[in-house]
């Protein structure tokens, strides 16, 4: 794109470069590459310059047009990227870096209540992922993270967080209210803890639930299994560890059975048994799991079954092989 080189000269020590290099070489070239500027941005700087067009002003471009601007100094073209909406930006995280960058603190300010304004949506957007950590804490200020936050502050598990982690960085960061504060003391302070505060006056806030668990892994072990052999049948054990998936506390269930058409040949049978964590709570599920039976000796896998998509509920709450394999196995 040809300017006036007298111009160009003066307002640029790169310009200036070039044409000291055209007096010092015959074969120099009409081309000056500038690196460091957007070709389309730079495009709308030159047009803004001659003829004082912005019809390529937008918002995908506006960022590298307002450093260009910045970098060679033309404050009329800075003062038209101020009059551009905050909606039409195509990041507003890094419109509100560069201009705190280039000193538009006004700009800034007003950047930053944009954000807390339409936090809802922008906190759901890709381009909060690609910012800075340090941008990303001042965004997240003391007097505004309750605002940004909204309801989505409720969904915090703050009871799960350790009681020297909670005072230490939650309190002092000022995101909770005192009765809040409080409420999630007398939770680590009270191990029974039901889920009802005793203290109407300072209740939790907080979800105190663990996540629900979709799938886990349960483990038995039966270390003498010749022993359990000689139990009569009906006899059974249940794992030691209790886990919970979908708030439902689960174990396995192992039984010495009969096999079938057999009148002496014991097997031993494992389920899958819900203890159900309220008594007479209504539930239902469906669920699917895999078997196998792991040797000590070897590690070795020597036996595995499958139920698959197995409906219980709180009447029918176990799951199963009533002989998965015979003890002679």
């Amino acid at each position: 794109m040809l300017t006036h080189e007298h111009g160009r000269v003066r307002g640029c020590a790169l310009f200036g470069g070039g044409q000291r290099s055209k007096r010092a070489s015959a074969n120099f070239t009409a081309d000056v590459e500038i690196p460091d500027v957007e070709a389309a941005a730079f495009k709308v700087m030159l047009s803004f310059i001659y003829v004082g067009d912005l019809s390529e002003l937008n918002g995908d471009n506006a960022m590298a047009v307002l450093c260009a601007a910045k970098k060679y100094n033309i404050s009329d073209l800075v003062e038209s990227y101020l009059e551009i909406s905050f909606s039409e930006l195509r990041n507003v995280f890094f419109a509100y870096a560069q201009t705190r960058l280039f000193d538009l603190e006004d700009y800034a300010n007003n950047c930053l209540a944009y954000i807390d304004k339409n936090a809802d949506d922008l906190l759901k957007s890709e381009e909060l992922l690609q910012i800075e950590q340090n941008l990303l804490c001042e965004i997240f200020a003391p007097d505004n993270r309750r605002q940004i936050l909204g309801p989505a502050l409720f969904r915090i598990r703050f009871p799960h967080v350790s009681k020297m982690q909670f005072s230490v960085q939650i309190v002092p960061s000022g995101i909770s209210t005192a009765d809040e504060v409080i409420g999630v003391e007398n939770y680590h302070n009270h191990s029974n803890f039901c889920g009802i505060s005793d203290c109407l006056l300072y209740p939790l806030q907080f979800p105190f639930h663990e996540r629900i668990k979709t799938f886990g892994t349960l483990l038995m072990d039966i270390e003498n299994v010749s022993k359990f052999a000689g139990e009569s049948v009906g006899s059974c054990r249940y794992s030691d560890d209790t886990v919970y998936i979908k708030r439902l506390a689960w174990k396995i269930l192992a039984q010495i059975n009969r096999k079938n058409g057999s009148t002496d040949q014991k097997c031993l049978g494992f389920s899958l048994f819900c203890t159900a964590s309220e008594k007479g709570k209504t539930w239902r599920c469906k669920c699917s799991a895999t078997f196998r039976i792991v040797t000590e000796k070897n590690w070795a896998e020597n036996s595995s079954g499958r139920i698959c998509e197995h409906i219980l509920d709180n009447h029918s709450n176990s799951a199963g092989f009533a002989c998965f394999i015979t003890f002679s196995e």
